[in-house]
């Protein structure tokens, strides 16, 4: 597999099938975060294509500091929170992303055995206390638990301390369990 860095490298000097490739190896992680910063899935859509499209124009401000996904990502974050600057109520993306969770993450339960009902309805549950957490400790969060990025990816992508990354973590893992202790399991 050619590495990103020169894929990058071919497309700054005018190929777009490394682009593409980069594209491809790329989108479903930058998807998933859209989906977890903007709580559906019609704006994640967007923001995943308008990160690629940002992130094609701006390729050659790429400076081989950090890896390619990393850069990625900070230029992901920044797309999400220009959404969520727009949004004209927040609390909308949460409410349709937790109705929309339900609705397609979750089959029949019928045909399900009662272990893998209890698991995705713990899921389900927990996904949406995350979506519930306030801006900042839900990017920590889908980035750390979700992406399994280390503080530092984090650090540079949000543009901010490792120190910084620990503490917003550390409170929303307190938010959660403040969350999640109303539900038994």
């Amino acid at each position: 597999m050619i590495p990103d860095d020169v894929l990058v490298h071919k497309t700054i000097e005018g190929d777009v099938e490394a682009f593409n490739e980069l594209v491809s190896r790329h989108n479903a992680r930058i998807y998933g975060l859209s989906v977890k910063m903007l709580g559906n899935v019609e704006d994640a859509e967007d923001a995943t294509q308008e990160t690629f499209m940002q992130a094609y124009k701006s390729i050659h401000t790429f400076r081989f500091q950090s890896k390619f996904g990393t850069w990625l990502y900070q230029v992901a974050v920044n797309t999400c929170k220009q959404h969520l600057r727009k949004a004209k109520n927040q609390e909308k993306f949460v409410q349709n992303y937790t109705e929309e969770a339900v609705i397609h993450g979750m089959t029949d339960k019928r045909q399900i055995p009662e272990r893998q009902v209890v698991k995705t309805e713990q899921q389900a549950q927990v996904h949406a206390a995350i979506d519930l957490l306030p801006p900042k400790q839900r990017e920590v969060v889908t980035l750390h638990y979700l992406h399994h990025l280390k503080y530092k990816e984090i650090a540079e992508i949000l543009n901010c301390s490792v120190g910084t990354v620990g503490s917003r973590l550390n409170l929303a893992m307190k938010n959660l369990k403040r969350k999640l202790s109303r539900f038994q399991y």
